[in-house]
């Protein structure tokens, strides 16, 4: 029997005498106290200096796609001008989509202004304080099925006792109902009732008639209508004067218009006159003329109008008017050359000019490299007159090189790529001017009579409010009218995208799910397990391989066998 081996010394476990338990750590110096001390109150401090700096400095980042939150200049304009309080009171469910964009929306007013007081009610939660508000504004509410209490208005926007009422319909627009996809208008609607309650009085756009020019109720991409609902949203009156001529409303509607009287045009704010296709009357002009240089401002947009013959333009006889802006217009016909801003379509006539700083076109100048400009076709050339009281400034040029076709009817007979010939006006053109007279004797306003003179009719047609490619020539013509009209600037705030809303699942689609939830995804993971089971079992019955893992390294067959006895 073999001997057992020897005892072995235990190792040792004797403490140094520093580390040993119960002996208490070197004391803590004064210095280090205060140290210690004066770093914890300046982390104090320096706590409180951040928060401070925070607050005086708020800023908030937009991630959202398509920047949901991310307020327009229009927005930023009407906010920082606000002299009293605004109320909003929110009148949706906690569990309402449209809650959380709409506080959101409202943090980004009240980031700006300190103006906007929001309130929000929850019908259902909080109904005292919503009985509150329906007898102060009359809001009309019921009950569903499940006890919900529903409006008939969503968010109230209130001035002292003036509100204005905004449904759920005006706050998302729905695209597709199929499709379910909608396009937030949080802003659009917010914005505006702003402006509604604000606005104390409705200047008046007058829009001459009589001389050939399309009616303010004529739709389509040519028409007014567009033009004119614009100005009734943000609180414009627009209204027709009457003429000495035909007026332009289409077939047989040829009977002669009395002239309206001058106190409908004292009544005015701003006079447009758009595209007139016949020569306007002397009297006419000159009532135009005294209305300007009495106060007034003018919108002129006329362009080039060949007569009968097409063999020449029609001189409409605006001269006198023009020259109040100290403005000419040429008899010539505009074409851009250069390939950036002409269009890929037609011969040049269709182009985008370039804007010049103006108040009218900060909003272009700064949104140029997001590629919003207008649009223009089929423009003449303005010239200044250098005999008005002041200097036009110019607000729309072509490049150097368009040039204006003075023998376009020749050109025309045999139409091919258009070059500049000798007598033609070379570029760069321009297409719109701006002009601010000095104010008339004994006159209280902030600024004296403006005129805005576009060479292109085109600038006023519909089709720039209804097509997003051309939103650049409404953005324009929007501010001239405010510039115009000494008003904020127009609400022109930019569609957010659309998304997908929600999900439409027919029968057949549900019947489908149900399958793959119920039966082929239950399957497919019965078949997974089962395979891996099988793999597990065939791996462990595989005996090991020699010199493996399982075999004793450095050990004879019988040492193999036996083992080693334990110590």
């Amino acid at each position: 029997m073999a001997d057992a081996d020897p005892p072995r010394a235990a190792p040792s476990t004797r403490v140094a005498p520093s580390t040993q338990v119960g002996t208490p750590p070197p004391g803590t110096s004064l210095g280090d106290k205060l140290s210690a001390s004066v770093g914890i109150i300046a982390a104090m401090v320096l706590a409180v200096l951040v928060n401070v700096l925070v607050a005086r400095h708020y800023k908030r980042w937009d991630w959202t796609q398509g920047g949901l939150y991310t307020l327009s200049d229009a927005t930023l304009s009407t906010l920082r001008s606000l002299e009293e309080p605004i109320r909003v009171y929110v009148l949706l469910s906690s569990d309402d989509p449209l809650t959380l964009s709409v506080r959101h929306l409202l943090d980004a007013y009240r980031a700006e202004t300190t103006r906007i007081e929001v309130e929000v009610t929850d019908p259902d939660r909080r109904p005292a304080e919503f009985l509150a508000v329906q007898q102060r504004y009359g809001v009309v509410a019921g009950k569903t099925e499940d006890g919900r209490i529903v409006t008939d208005a969503a968010i109230i926007v209130a001035r002292g006792d003036r509100p204005h009422f905004l449904t759920a319909s005006d706050l998302v627009e729905v695209e597709d109902e199929d499709d379910l996809r909608s396009r937030p208008r949080l802003e659009q609607a917010l914005t505006g009732a702003i402006r509604s309650v604000l606005r104390s009085e409705r200047p008046r756009v007058c829009f001459a008639s009589g001389h050939g020019e399309k009616s303010i109720e004529a739709g389509g991409a040519d028409g007014l209508a567009a033009l004119r609902d614009r100005l009734h949203k943000n609180n414009y009156e627009a209204v027709e004067l009457g003429g000495g001529h035909d007026h332009d409303h289409g077939e047989g509607d040829a009977a002669p218009q009395a002239a309206a009287p001058e106190a409908d045009l004292d009544r005015c704010r701003v006079l447009v006159l758009a595209e007139p296709s016949q020569p306007v009357p002397p009297d006419d002009v000159a009532r135009y003329r005294a209305f300007v240089e009495e106060g007034g401002s003018a919108l002129i947009a006329l362009g080039p109008v060949p007569d009968e013959s097409d063999q020449r333009y029609v001189d409409l006889g605006l001269s006198g008017l023009l020259a109040v802006a100290g403005v000419d217009v040429r008899s010539d016909f505009v074409f851009e050359l250069d390939p950036r801003l002409r269009s890929t379509q037609g011969f040049g006539e269709t182009f985008s000019p370039v804007v010049r700083p103006h108040p009218i076109t900060e909003g272009l100048v700064r949104a140029a490299d997001q590629g919003l400009g207008p649009v223009l076709t089929v423009a003449s050339s303005l010239a200044p007159t250098r005999r008005g009281p002041v200097a036009p400034v110019p607000l729309l040029v072509t490049s150097d090189q368009a040039f204006g076709m003075v023998d376009f009817f020749g050109w025309a007979r045999d139409p091919s790529e258009p070059r500049p010939r000798e007598g033609d006006h070379p570029g760069p053109l321009t297409i719109a001017y701006a002009a601010e007279l000095p104010k008339p004797g004994g006159s209280t306003a902030a600024h004296g009579p403006r005129v805005v003179v576009i060479s292109s009719p085109s600038a006023l047609y519909g089709a720039n409010w209804q097509s997003p490619e051309l939103r650049g020539t409404a953005v324009f013509v929007e501010s001239a009218l405010s510039w115009l009209a000494a008003s904020p600037p127009m609400l022109d705030i930019p569609d957010k995208p659309a998304f997908t809303a929600g999900l439409r699942l027919s029968e057949d689609a549900l019947a489908g799910i149900f399958r793959y939830v119920v039966v082929y995804m239950p399957l497919a993971a019965a078949f997974l397990g089962l395979a891996v089971h099988l793999s597990r079992r065939s791996t462990e019955r595989r005996p090991p391989a020699k010199g493996g893992p399982g075999a004793a390294a450095g050990r004879g067959p019988g040492e193999a066998e036996r083992g080693e006895a334990p110590r």
